[in-house]
């Protein structure tokens, strides 16, 4: 998630665990992951509802250390649950935020989830009356979400290839998000969380961080062919720094440390502002996304 506008920084490599650990999952919308025990310490990440929680430690004051998929950091020990049973479909929440209700009808909610959130639907219970599906949830409760706001997929195979256009859907119903470090939904997202999401929906999972990002994603692409979906990387003081989404050439979509939102601005240093800083600290394009013949 590293920033233009911040120190760039890797992600905190996962230690071993000393002696083997129930897993847990993250049984809020969006759970803050920290960088110490502590409310007011550095928002390393967010994780999201259902996702994986490996308990390392924990302090007395309510906080656990846990193993994300790609991170470690601090979550409140009561934003953690026992993980749901696996089931053949899960409802992929593709709107930016949606509701949780409590029950198949009426208005009471148990919250809010975000977009590629992955929640089990339920065997049974099922209401098709309801315009809504009945979803399990960590500590074995249950809720319900409404059936527009979602995809039904087989568990196996929560993302599809949609593409470099979904990638960019995506990435524009976000535009005026707030920008948060370490954020990676429509509440507050920064650069890398931006495109590791809009990836993400478009069928390809890449790392968090943008300099990881930059590593792992093995095909370079020359910035006279930049196209739609490619990610465009920017560098300071030698290390890669900031990562938006190319909407062509010239033209990038990111969440802005500088702009304190997303936004989309000219790579021409010419259009002024921002722009001459990005241009000044382009440090090359990676494509995430195969084309047509299968290439990336």
């Amino acid at each position: 998630m590293t920033s233009a506008t911040a120190p760039s920084r890797t992600r905190q490599a996962a230690a071993p665990t000393p002696r083997a650990r129930r897993a847990q999952a993250i049984a809020v919308g969006l759970a803050d992951i920290r960088g110490e025990p502590d409310a007011a310490s550095e928002l390393v990440t967010q994780a999201l509802l259902g996702a994986s929680a490996i308990p390392l430690d924990s302090t007395p004051s309510g906080w656990t250390r846990v193993r994300l998929v790609d991170y470690e950091g601090w979550a409140r020990s009561d934003q953690l649950g026992a993980p749901t049973r696996p089931t053949e479909r899960v409802a992929v929440v593709m709107a930016t935020r949606a509701p949780l209700y409590a029950a198949w009808r009426g208005a009471s909610t148990l919250g809010e989830v975000f977009a590629s959130s992955l929640l089990p639907i339920a065997a049974m219970g099922q209401r098709a009356e309801s315009g809504r599906v009945r979803v399990a949830l960590p500590g074995g409760r249950a809720g319900w979400i409404a059936v527009d706001v979602i995809e039904q997929r087989p568990t196996s195979d929560p993302f599809p290839p949609r593409g470099p256009e979904a990638a960019v859907a995506l990435a524009k119903s976000l535009l005026d998000t707030p920008y948060l470090w370490g954020g990676v939904t429509q509440r507050g997202i920064d650069c890398s969380g931006l495109t590791q999401l809009a990836c993400r929906v478009g069928g390809v999972v890449i790392p968090r961080d943008a300099n990881q990002q930059y590593d792992a994603l093995r095909y370079i692409v020359d910035r006279a062919d930049v196209r739609l979906g490619d990610l465009v990387y920017f560098a300071g003081h030698g290390a890669v720094t900031h990562v938006g989404i190319a909407l062509d050439n010239m033209t990038l979509l990111h969440a802005s440390g500088a702009g304190k939102r997303v936004m989309v601005n000219s790579l021409d240093p010419a259009a002024g502002g921002d722009s001459v800083r990005l241009a000044a600290s382009y440090a090359g394009v990676r494509r995430p996304f195969a084309d047509e013949a299968g290439q990336r």
